[in-house]
């Protein structure tokens, strides 16, 4: 009798046992954002950073993120510090690509140097006057030959 009480304890532990591992490895995780994996320089007092991703059509997983400082003072242009991409490769920039900063149009826009890819802030005020909460997100649009056009969000903060 003892030897079929130590069966049936062995049996309980095996099966309790299996069933956490076949929880941990099932359970579904959602992705971390691109933006956490970056871990943001430390900022000059009046820097504002400005985060954008970009999602897939399925709008349901970034597909690229960029990360841009504007200069201390309110100037038009932002450096981009990193981009990343979907499949977690990032490029960090040593010497900041200056992108350029218009407010003009209907939507504020960011442009990259050589051109090829344009940044729509819609959330970002421009002729309507409207300004996002502090460190909200608000739409945006991406603009280019490489990654199509696609929706996505930015999210302005300051120092």
């Amino acid at each position: 009798m003892r030897t079929r009480t130590v069966a049936g304890l062995g049996a309980g532990l095996t099966a309790i046992a299996l069933g956490s591992l076949i929880f941990a490895i099932t359970r579904e995780v959602p992705p971390p954002p691109i933006e956490a994996a970056a871990a943001p320089a430390p900022r000059p007092r009046g820097e504002t950073r400005l985060y954008c991703e970009f999602y897939n059509f399925a709008g349901r997983t970034p597909k690229v993120g960029f990360y841009f400082a504007s200069p201390a003072g309110g100037g038009t242009a932002y450096g981009q510090l990193f981009q990343r991409e979907a499949d977690g490769s990032q490029t960090l920039f040593d010497e900041r690509p200056t992108w350029t900063y218009a407010r003009d149009g209907e939507a504020p826009t960011l442009r990259s140097p050589d051109g090829a890819i344009q940044i729509n802030l819609y959330g970002d005020g421009g002729a309507n006057g409207r300004q996002p909460d502090a460190g909200g997100w608000f739409e945006a649009g991406l603009r280019s030959i490489q990654y199509l056009n696609l929706d996505g969000q930015c999210r302005r903060t300051e120092s």
